[in-house]
C-alpha cells in the first residue's frame, strides 16, 4: 500500500483537493478584522508621520537657513542615517519575521521605536548656531541616525502588523486608506510646523523648532503605544521552520509582482526626492520671493487638501478597488502623477505662489491614490509568497522595500546637498533673510524639475506590465484557505515529536 507523504505534497491530500474543488465563495467571506481594530492600528500612521517629517520638511531648511549650516554638510547628516539604517532593516524585518515573544513579533518592536523615537525628536534641535559647523554636524548626525533608525523600525514592523488584518482584496485597499487618514491627521497639523516656528512669539524658527518638537512627541507616544496594546497579531506562530536571511531575500526576489514594485518606487523616490529636495527653495525663493512664511502657509493648505482627501479616501477605497482594481488605479494615478510633473514647471511661476498651490492641491490628491494602492498590493504580494514558501514575510517585504527605498534616498539626500551647492544657492544670505541672484534661481528650478519629469515617466512605463490582477489572487487566496485549513493539526503533531525525541 502506498503512503503519501503529505508533509512534503500538502495539495495531494484528497480532502485537501475536495475542499479546493468545492463551489467557490464570495469574496467577502475572507477574514477582515472588525472596524474598532483597523482604525486602533492604524492612529499609529500619525506616529509614523511625526517620525519622518522632520527629514520630509524640516532639517534641511531648519539646519541651512536657521543654523546656516552648510547644505553639502547637511545632505552628508540627512544620508548617512538612510545608509545605515537600509543595512540594518533587512536584519530587523527578517528578525521580526521569524521572533516569538509573549507580545508578538511586532508589538515590542513599535513600543521601543515610539519610545526612543520620541526622546531623540526632542533632542535634535538643541545644537547651536554659535558652534562650530564640524560640531554642529556631529550633534545632528547622532541625532539623524537615531532617529531614522527609531522610525525605520516603527514603519517596518507597524505596516507589517497592518497586512495581518484582513485577506479580502479590495478591503485590503480599505485598511491601507484608514492608515492613511490617520497619516494626513498628523499631516494636517505637519504641514503647518515650519509656519508655527517662524511665528514671532519664539523669537526665531530654532526657538520655535525646540517648543513644537514636545507637542510632536507626544503625539509619537500615544499614536504609537495605541497599538502596541490593543492590536492582535494572527500570524504569529505560522513561521515555525527557520530560513536565513539570505535566502529569504532571494525568495522574496523571485515574486515577479514585487520586482515590478521595487522598481516603481525606485524611479519614483529618484524623482520625488530629488525635486522634494530643492522644492523648498524654489518655492519660496523663486515662486514666493523670498517669504518663507507665505511658502510654508501653502504647505500647510495643502496639507488640509490632504487631509480631507484621505477621509474622504476611507469610503471610497474598497469602491475604487473594485470599479478599477488596484492594477488599473496604479496606472492610472501614475500616470496623472507623470503629468502633473510634466506641467509643474508651468505651475510654478515666479511671484505667483497661489498658481503653484493649485499645482500641489490638484496632483497631491493622484499621488496619495496611488500610495494608497501600492501600499494595498503588499498583502497580495505577501500571499502569493507565503503560498510558494510557506512562510509569512511581511517584516521582510517591508524591509527590502526600505532598504532600496534609503539606499537610494541616501544618494538622492547627498546629491541634493550638492546640487544646491552648485546652484549657487547663498547660506548666509539666506540666513539674514535675503534673496538670491536670478540665475541661482533659474539653476534651482531646473535642477529640481528635470529629474522629476524624467523619472515620472519611466515609473508610468513600469506600472503599465503590473500583473496582479482580483481573478488571480482569488485563486491564490483559495489555495491558501485550504492549505491554512488542513496543515496546523499535522504542524501541531510534528512540534510535539520535536519536543519528545
Amino acid at each position: 500500500m502506498k503512503i503519501l507523504d503529505y508533509s512534503i505534497d500538502p495539495f495531494s491530500r484528497p480532502a485537501f483537493r475536495s475542499f479546493f474543488n468545492r463551489p467557490k465563495g464570495p469574496a467577502s467571506s475572507a477574514y477582515t478584522a472588525s472596524d474598532r481594530s483597523i482604525h486602533l492600528w492604524a492612529v499609529g500612521g500619525m506616529a509614523d508621520y511625526m517620525l519622518f517629517v522632520a527629514f520630509n520638511a524640516l532639517i534641511m531648511p531648519i539646519f541651512t537657513t536657521g543654523f546656516g549650516l552648510s547644505p553639502v554638510l547637511v545632505g552628508w547628516a540627512l544620508m548617512l542615517p538612510r545608509l545605515f539604517d537600509a543595512l540594518v532593516d533587512p536584519v530587523l524585518g527578517h528578525f521580526s519575521d521569524n521572533v516569538h515573544t509573549r507580545w508578538g513579533r511586532r508589538r515590542p518592536f513599535i513600543f521601543g521605536a515610539s519610545v526612543l523615537g520620541a526622546i531623540v525628536l526632542m533632542a535634535m534641535w538643541w545644537s547651536s548656531r554659535i558652534w562650530a559647523p564640524g560640531l554642529q554636524f556631529a550633534y545632528l548626525l547622532i541625532c539623524s541616525v537615531l532617529l531614522y533608525f527609531c522610525w525605520g523600525v516603527f514603519n517596518m514592523t507597524h505596516v507589517a502588523l497592518g497586512y495581518e488584518l484582513s485577506d479580502d482584496y479590495h478591503i485590503r485597499t480599505k485598511v491601507v486608506a484608514v492608515r492613511a487618514m490617520y497619516f494626513s491627521v498628523a499631516a494636517f497639523c505637519g504641514g503647518w510646523l515650519y509656519w508655527l516656528a517662524l511665528r514671532p512669539v519664539f523669537g526665531n524658527e530654532i526657538n520655535g523648532i525646540r517648543c513644537i518638537s514636545v507637542g510632536m512627541a507626544a503625539i509619537i507616544l500615544v499614536a504609537g503605544l495605541i497599538p502596541v496594546f490593543t492590536s492582535r497579531e494572527r500570524f504569529q506562530h505560522i513561521n515555525r521552520k527557520h530560513v536565513n536571511l539570505l535566502a529569504a531575500m532571494r525568495t522574496t526576489l523571485k515574486v515577479r509582482a514585487f520586482v515590478l514594485v521595487l522598481l516603481i518606487r525606485i524611479f519614483q523616490t529618484l524623482g520625488l526626492s530629488l525635486y522634494g529636495a530643492m522644492s523648498f527653495y524654489i518655492g519660496t525663493y523663486s515662486v514666493c520671493q523670498g517669504d518663507k512664511s507665505l511658502y510654508s502657509s501653502l504647505q500647510g493648505i495643502v496639507g488640509i487638501i490632504g487631509f480631507l482627501t484621505s477621509f474622504a479616501m476611507v469610503p471610497l477605497s474598497a469602491w475604487l478597488s473594485q470599479r478599477l482594481g488596484k492594477r488599473r488605479g496604479v496606472i492610472w494615478s501614475y500616470g496623472a502623477v507623470f503629468l502633473g510633473a510634466v506641467l509643474l514647471p508651468f505651475f510654478a511661476r515666479p511671484g505667483v505662489p497661489y498658481l503653484l498651490l493649485a499645482h500641489m492641491a490638484i496632483f497631491g490628491v493622484f499621488s496619495i491614490i496611488n500610495m494608497m494602492f501600492m501600499a494595498a498590493i503588499m498583502p497580495d504580494i505577501c500571499d502569493i509568497d507565503e503560498l510558494e514558501s510557506g512562510q509569512r514575510r511581511e517584516g521582510l517585504f517591508s524591509a527590502v522595500m526600505s532598504f532600496v527605498g534609503k539606499i537610494e534616498n541616501s544618494i538622492c539626500m547627498l546629491l541634493s546637498g550638492y546640487l544646491l551647492a552648485a546652484s549657487g544657492f547663498n547660506t548666509e544670505i539666506a540666513k539674514h533673510m535675503g534673496q538670491q541672484a536670478p540665475e541661482v534661481l533659474s539653476r534651482l528650478r531646473w535642477m529640481g524639475f528635470t529629474p522629476y519629469i524624467l523619472f515620472s515617466a519611466v515609473t508610468f512605463i513600469i506600472a503599465l506590465r503590473f500583473p496582479i490582477t482580483p481573478k488571480m489572487m482569488d485563486e491564490v487566496r483559495a489555495k491558501l484557505d485550504a492549505r491554512r485549513t488542513f496543515e496546523p493539526e499535522s504542524a501541531i503533531n510534528s512540534e510535539k515529536q520535536e519536543k519528545l525525541s
